[in-house]
């Protein structure tokens, strides 16, 4: 079965959300981490701008399939080129988001399975888990670009990091290899 996806808006303010019960599944991760690239994936389009410039969404995006579902592309963290001011007010966005949005069903921390979990993945963490603690997900990313038995073994560890330390259900998925978009396209799609 085919599904459509749309863009439905832009959003830079609170208020501004919209206003329905429609479950809504954010994707949020590091700058660069190929969230764009993953969300095309996952609904087979090219919905989602992607960029090789990081930092480029700044604003809260939303894409529905119908009336059945949204996704929320949340800006990257860890680069930004936006002033300050701006910075702090999309911040503002985001904390309100996730503390008052009752529409939230699952939230995707995005990882890079090169690079594991940096400082600022840990804390985002820890603050998920006080908020929406039993919706967040890890999800490692570019699993194609691990390649020796180093690497191999360092995902393994940032697997298991995820699994026993953060309690978290993970998935490793890479945009080339259909299999891993598969199966997280199914579990996206029970929501």
């Amino acid at each position: 079965m085919v599904r459509y996806w749309k863009f439905i808006d832009e959003v830079h303010e609170y208020i501004n959300l919209p206003n329905d019960n429609i479950p809504e599944i954010v994707f949020w991760g590091r700058s660069n981490v190929g969230k764009s690239s993953l969300i095309n994936s996952v609904t087979k389009s090219t919905i989602a701008r992607t960029s090789k410039v990081p930092g480029r969404t700044r604003a809260l995006i939303f894409f529905q399939l119908s009336d059945k579902l949204r996704i929320v592309d949340f800006p990257g963290y860890g680069y930004s080129t936006i002033s300050k001011k701006d910075e702090f007010k999309l911040e503002n966005l985001i904390d309100q988001y996730l503390r008052k949005r009752l529409n939230i069903s699952k939230l995707f921390l995005l990882i890079d399975s090169l690079h594991g979990f940096k400082k600022s993945d840990e804390r985002i963490i820890s603050e998920l888990d006080n908020l929406i603690k039993d919706k967040v997900f890890i999800i490692f990313t570019k699993n194609d670009r691990v390649k020796n038995k180093k690497q191999k073994y360092l995902l393994e560890q940032y697997n298991l990091k995820a699994e026993k330390e953060f309690n978290k259900k993970f998935f490793n998925t890479s945009i080339k290899q259909a299999d891993t978009i598969i199966l997280l396209e199914k579990f996206l799609m029970n929501s």
